[in-house]
């Protein structure tokens, strides 16, 4: 595990909550993703989600399905993607960057080669949205050749018994998927005792994925989880676009950032 991967489980264990923020690569277009990514970074996320776009993003609502919609036409290959990752990583040695696609993506080409590539570009883990733990062994052997870690999902109807499982394997941040399609499947006090319960069986961050848009509900989250994973609203804010929409960003995510760390030495 890289340093930056080890800074996140030292500020998750000092009960520092996390941000992670997603983007689609090539979402309106490929010049200006670095861009976007650089105001996460100077707003203070501790890890960018950089999102590969696929043509059938069964995994994602419909704010991200748009988002990819409009980022296919850039037909991004994977050469394209280490090299926004290697620009970021010049610019932000310490921002966390967390790389994530369907599987299909991966099979354009050989993947140890696209995984030594990531790794080498500074990509600290990688997110196979359709990769079930039991169908993973090939990749996982390839990741761990390629010294870049997989990240795992968990959801509101994961057994104890799996996640123990998934925690054992885990060598990167793990992330509740606690909704579908942007509607919330576990709440209130069921959530924050599962999250409890997981988190005694994993040293991991746990990131929760609730379908968050205000600074207010990232806030809720962060009472029970290590982190909060934000994507939607800047899918959708981006979606708008208009002459300030990197100011716009910068704002949202700097709310998000002091809501979430409000929270910071709690519990």
């Amino acid at each position: 595990m890289n340093d930056r991967l080890n800074t996140l489980e030292e500020r998750a264990s000092a009960r520092r909550p996390l941000l992670m923020v997603a983007l689609v690569a090539g979402d309106p277009h490929l010049d200006a993703t670095l861009d976007y990514m650089g105001i996460l970074a100077e707003a203070g996320v501790d890890v960018v989600e950089l999102i590969v776009p696929f043509s059938e993003p069964a995994y994602h609502g419909a704010v991200l399905q748009r988002a990819m919609a409009r980022a296919v036409n850039e037909h991004l290959d994977w050469a394209q993607i280490e090299e926004i990752a290697a620009e970021f990583r010049r610019s932000y040695p310490s921002v966390a960057l967390v790389v994530s696609t369907y599987l299909n993506r991966l099979m354009v080409a050989p993947t140890g080669p696209i995984l030594e590539g990531l790794q080498s570009a500074g990509v600290d883990a990688l997110w196979i949205y359709d990769l079930p733990m039991e169908e993973a062994a090939e990749v996982d052997a390839l990741s761990e050749s390629a010294g870049l870690p997989l990240v795992r999902a968990v959801s509101a109807t994961t057994s104890l018994e799996r996640f123990r499982e998934i925690a054992r394997r885990a060598q990167a941040p793990i992330i509740w998927t606690g909704h579908s399609g942007g509607e919330l499947t576990l709440t209130g006090q069921a959530f924050e005792e599962r999250l409890r319960t997981f988190g005694e069986y994993t040293r991991r961050p746990i990131f929760a994925s609730m379908g968050v848009t205000t600074g207010a509900e990232a806030q809720a989250v962060v009472q029970a989880a290590d982190g909060v994973l934000v994507g939607s609203s800047v899918a959708w804010l981006l979606e708008g676009r208009g002459p300030d929409v990197k100011e716009r960003l910068r704002r949202h995510v700097v709310e998000l950032r002091a809501r979430v760390d409000e929270v910071a030495g709690q519990g």
